[in-house]
């Protein structure tokens, strides 16, 4: 047998009056439905506009043949955090200062300020850019580049995107890259180098793409290149030439990904966006993929 749900609802609209609605009864695909689902499913099962406050009321479950196809629902997706969590005294890189993150108001503190019962906390973060998982802009290279504030939005988010498998390789070449449909997406390098985060191991000998192989990436026109390690370029010397090719094609740059080792290899959604700061070309973003729900 089909399973459905029997309930009551009390619905309110924001432009003024509202619908209820006793012993309805509604098909559903498993055996439960929460009442935030069960609400979302019932006002596109009536096609409700401007819909408010939205009450599920005497609700239970039996098992009755479906009286007719369900209705059509948006595709549900997955979310994958790929950043890194920054704290206070983390070190990114070696030599550039720890963030400090502290009370600028305590709760105990702002207790006087407000009526009883009621109190806040206010945060103070000191930091250079280059901290936790963060995004390189033209600007952070070039001084006549893009800053985080003239990169449009579409630049950061919801970006086409690939991965690429260069686990238990140092120098990430060329050959990773052909073959593969990339332009016009983000290019994510999946080293695994991340499981060496907050350890000495991070900074040594970490993988890194080549200066060729950037080139190329410039050349099929890919839009962003995330990597899950300490630095996209190689750091045992002073040249920078991925920074170089890519920033000055306007081509952004992520680095500190982490958990890539969930992504898929394309059919996926990249959105990593910072802050609209000016004059600023690097900052920590909330770096994520936006995957189909199977």
């Amino acid at each position: 047998m089909d399973h459905r749900v029997v309930f009551d609802f009390d619905i309110e609209f924001t432009n003024g009056g509202g619908i209820q609605g006793q012993d309805f009864r509604l098909d559903i695909t498993g055996e439960t439905i929460t009442d935030e689902e069960l609400a979302d499913y019932i006002i596109a099962d009536l096609r409700l506009l401007m819909v408010g406050q939205v009450k599920i009321l005497n609700k239970f479950y039996i098992q009755e043949k479906h009286k007719r196809q369900p209705v059509d629902q948006p595709s549900p997706e997955l979310l994958v955090d790929l950043s890194h969590t920054i704290f206070d005294g983390l070190i990114t890189y070696k030599g550039l200062p720890a963030p400090l993150i502290c009370d600028f108001l305590s709760r105990e503190d702002s207790r006087g300020r407000y009526e009883e019962g009621t109190e806040f906390q206010i945060g103070k973060i000191e930091m250079v850019s280059n901290t936790g998982t963060y995004i390189d802009c033209p600007f952070h290279r070039y001084g006549h580049g893009k800053d985080l504030s003239e990169v449009q939005l579409e630049s950061f988010a919801n970006l086409d995107a690939v991965t690429i498998d260069a686990t238990g390789a140092l120098e990430v070449g060329v050959d990773f890259f052909k073959d593969l449909e990339i332009r016009n997406k983000a290019v994510i390098v999946r080293t695994d180098w991340s499981k060496n985060w907050n350890t000495e191991a991070y900074f040594e000998n970490h993988p890194f793409l080549t200066g060729e192989a950037a080139g190329y990436l410039r050349d099929c026109g890919v839009k962003l290149v995330g990597i899950d390690s300490h630095n996209i370029d190689d750091t045992r010397g002073n040249s920078r030439p991925v920074h170089t090719i890519l920033l000055g094609a306007e081509i952004l740059i992520v680095e500190h990904l982490c958990n890539l080792e969930k992504l898929p290899a394309s059919g996926y959604l990249f959105s990593a966006v910072p802050p609209k700061f000016k004059g600023v070309g690097t900052f920590p973003v909330r770096a994520f993929a936006t995957l189909p729900k199977v």
